[in-house]
């Protein structure tokens, strides 16, 4: 568990953004990169195909914190608690 000095200044996470949120929160990575891993992530977890989940704006709570957990947590921002849960 993180104390209150590690979370000034940094934002939480959100809890289950869209994709264009993801791809401003982790700004520092390739869109190209991070669109793949998305869509992995969201056809394993919703059984979808490709063109399927290309549409999908929203990622469930369970999707995205896999990315993070795949990711690690970008510069500026922490996981509120019970984020990996």
């Amino acid at each position: 568990m993180e104390n209150h000095n590690t979370k000034i200044n940094k934002k939480p996470l959100p809890w289950s953004p869209s994709k264009a949120q993801v791809y401003t929160i982790y700004v520092k990575l390739g869109k190209k990169a991070l669109q793949d891993e998305i869509w992995s992530i969201m056809m394993k977890n919703r059984n979808k195909t490709e063109d399927q989940v290309k549409h999908v704006r929203i990622l469930f709570h369970s999707e995205f914190s896999a990315l993070v957990k795949v990711l690690g947590t970008p510069q500026g921002y922490y996981a509120p608690d019970g984020f990996f849960e």
